[in-house]
Order: structure tokens, then C-alpha cells, then sequence
């Protein structure tokens, strides 16, 4: 493989949908909802695809927010690299109010990966490095996660989050 192979610790659904008018206490009718593959490795490689470039997605997926998640990304033409996990992939929710017209966004927690998933994440990125251009992690990474992957090790330059914890972005 050759191209951008890139990395999502913590994807989502990202679902979306507008109101009339958002009014606090009452049950507002949506416009029907709009669902896009997210999470920032995988928006990074849905913009590559679109230019026309090589790009190999890899996430976790567990649940049926997970299969759903790759069936959006085979929608897009891209394939992906998932590692089975116990939890469900999250969902995020906007709503747009038309009369204010602001966006209101709703970022929900993902699920918490446990040792034997951690390894297995490691073991992916591991095997699929040598074989592509560049190796792209974006989003936040836990600090236990970054220190396992030992970037230097691996030839990546990693600058470091806010604060000097885990990178908040790895490429």
C-alpha cells in the first residue's frame, strides 16, 4: 500500500439536521438527517479520496454505530482497516436553527478501549507503516496510547498536545 494511511482513535457518526426555530421545553420536527463518516483521521481521508488521492482509513469499530460507520465510508469509495472492539463508535449530533441561524454541536464521549483493544490498535498501525507514504494520526490520543506507540521509534515526528501531554495531532 502506498498512499496516506491514516489514524482515528475515537471516529463517530456525525449526524446533522435543521429546525425551524430551536425553542427550549417543546418537541421541534427535524429535517430529515444528514449522516457523514467523522473523526479526524477519517476526514482527513475522505478529503484525500476526494482530491484524488490514496488513503486507507483505520479505526476502531465495535457496535452497529461501527458497521454503520464503514458502510458510509464504502459509500464514499473508501475501503477501511477496522480492529473489533467491545464498545459502540460514538455519535455526534448538530442542529441547525434556521431563525438564528447558529449551528449548535454535540460531541458525545467514545467508548474507553481496554488493554487487549490498545494492542490490538498497535499491532495494525505496526504491520501497516512500512507499507505506506505516510502514516497520519489525528485527534486527540490518550498519553498511555502515544507513549506505547513510540513514534520516534517508528520514523514519525509527533509535536506535542496543548500543555506538553499526548499530541493533539501526529503526523
Amino acid at each position: 500500500m502506498s498512499g496516506i494511511v491514516t489514524f482515528t482513535l475515537n471516529p463517530t457518526i456525525d449526524k446533522s439536521a435543521g429546525v425551524n426555530r430551536l425553542v427550549p421545553e417543546r418537541k421541534l420536527r427535524c429535517d430529515p438527517p444528514r449522516f457523514d463518516p467523522g473523526g479526524g483521521g477519517i476526514n482527513i481521508s475522505r478529503a484525500i479520496k476526494r482530491l484524488g488521492g490514496q488513503t486507507l482509513p483505520v479505526f476502531p469499530a465495535g457496535g452497529h454505530t461501527g458497521a454503520y460507520l464503514q458502510e458510509l465510508l464504502k459509500a464514499e469509495g473508501l475501503e477501511c482497516r477496522t480492529f473489533p472492539i467491545k464498545g459502540m463508535n460514538r455519535q455526534n449530533l448538530a442542529v441547525y436553527d434556521r431563525a438564528g441561524g447558529q449551528q449548535y454541536r454535540f460531541g458525545m464521549p467514545g467508548p474507553e478501549l481496554s488493554e487487549q483493544e490498545w494492542r490490538k490498535c498497535l499491532n495494525v498501525i505496526q504491520d501497516l507503516h512500512p507499507k505506506a507514504d505516510i502514516l497520519a494520526a489525528s485527534g486527540s490520543l490518550p498519553q498511555r496510547l502515544f507513549n506505547l506507540l513510540n513514534p520516534k521509534r517508528m520514523g514519525l515526528q509527533c509535536p506535542n498536545g496543548p500543555g506538553g501531554g499526548a499530541p493533539a495531532q501526529m503526523i
